[in-house]
């Protein structure tokens, strides 16, 4: 068997989820589960280039739906970096609502329209399933005269421009927000900081170690190989508690005086209009996947937060993630 119908090495949660039943030893689903699969290749797109954290959560669904033979088909991921994921989901939606083609959702669905990255917001596509979420760290090179987070409130204290932070993909992109939450939590005005967009965490950080900028934001699970290369230096975690792993030594910005905290999330979607049949299969093979013991490892490995859901509530989530960031950034002001 192929496609939805056989899933292996998933766990008993998957179960709960999907209504599976073993048989010899394989789990299937009921037949009526099976009213639609894909008939041909899946184009998974990203709104980043390839080695950001959008592009990995891409390629681990990717992985864990080939080795389980969770879906029949071959899931191809196309990078589309720009407009903060726009361009991406502007192409999710040209690809129409057939259910061949699916998407990362991020933060900026709620905050393209507020920022004028782009005009595609959560109501133009479908949701699919949340998640997880994460959290953000803040980096330097490792010869930066910036030793914690109190040297950096001390610059921008005197000049909000003094120093420049890099992010990505795109204005309002999770990691740009925690930026301007944590320069905010300093008491610093945030409209008149120095906040560079880029197409990912990765050409950020390149432009970082080239002298282009001062920090980068980014979220956690990209942090680890720069700092170990001995070139890069973790100054802040943006978090409520200390990560674990190769992060166990990174401070909190509360730890060190600053209120700053901004989680981000993560979600698939689908195209503006897609059927429920389709709809009803993405989300079991996402449940599938993120019960599996592989996906559970890399949430640990990526110092992500579980939060799976889907339908209703994930819809009265992102309705309420909409309202709380345009108060976010009423507050802090808009720099388009």
């Amino acid at each position: 068997m192929t496609g939805i119908g056989v899933v292996r090495g998933v766990t008993a949660r998957a179960c709960v989820l999907l209504g599976c039943i073993a048989v010899a030893g394989l789990w299937t689903f009921p037949a009526e589960a099976q009213r639609w699969k894909p008939t041909r290749p899946v184009a998974f797109m990203v709104g980043s280039a390839a080695g950001g954290s959008l592009d990995l959560t891409a390629r681990l669904l990717q992985r864990i739906w080939e080795e389980n033979r969770i879906v029949g088909t071959p899931v191809v991921v196309v990078n589309k970096p720009g407009a903060g994921n726009g361009i991406a989901w502007g192409y999710l939606n040209e690809r129409g609502a057939d259910g061949h083609a699916i998407a990362i959702g991020t933060t900026n669905l709620v905050s393209n329209t507020v920022m004028g990255a782009h005009s595609i917001g959560h109501r133009d596509i479908t949701p699919l399933a949340q998640l997880f979420e994460d959290y953000f760290i803040l980096l330097v090179k490792a010869d930066s005269p910036l030793k914690t987070m109190a040297d950096v409130r001390q610059r921008l204290a005197k000049d909000p421009a003094a120093l420049s932070i890099g992010f990505g993909p795109g204005l309002g992109a999770g990691s740009h927000t925690a930026a301007a939450v944590a320069v905010k939590a300093m008491g610093v005005e945030v409209a008149k900081g120095r906040f560079i967009p880029y197409k990912s965490a990765g050409e950020a950080i390149t432009a970082m170690l080239g002298g282009d900028i001062d920090i980068v934001s980014g979220t956690a699970v990209n942090a680890p190989p720069f700092i170990n290369s001995g070139r890069v230096r973790a100054i802040g975690l943006i978090a409520p508690q200390r990560l674990g792993g190769a992060l166990a030594q990174v401070p909190t910005l509360q730890e060190q005086g600053i209120n700053a905290l901004f989680t981000n999330w993560r979600l698939v979607i689908g195209p503006k209009g897609m059927h429920k049949d389709h709809v009803a299969y993405w989300e079991r093979a996402l449940a599938a996947a993120t019960a599996s013991e592989a996906w559970q490892k890399d949430l640990e490995r990526n110092f992500w937060r579980e939060k799976f859901q889907t339908g209703a509530a994930l819809n009265r989530f992102l309705d309420q993630q909409a309202a709380v960031f345009r108060a976010l950034w009423a507050e802090i002001g808009v720099k388009k």
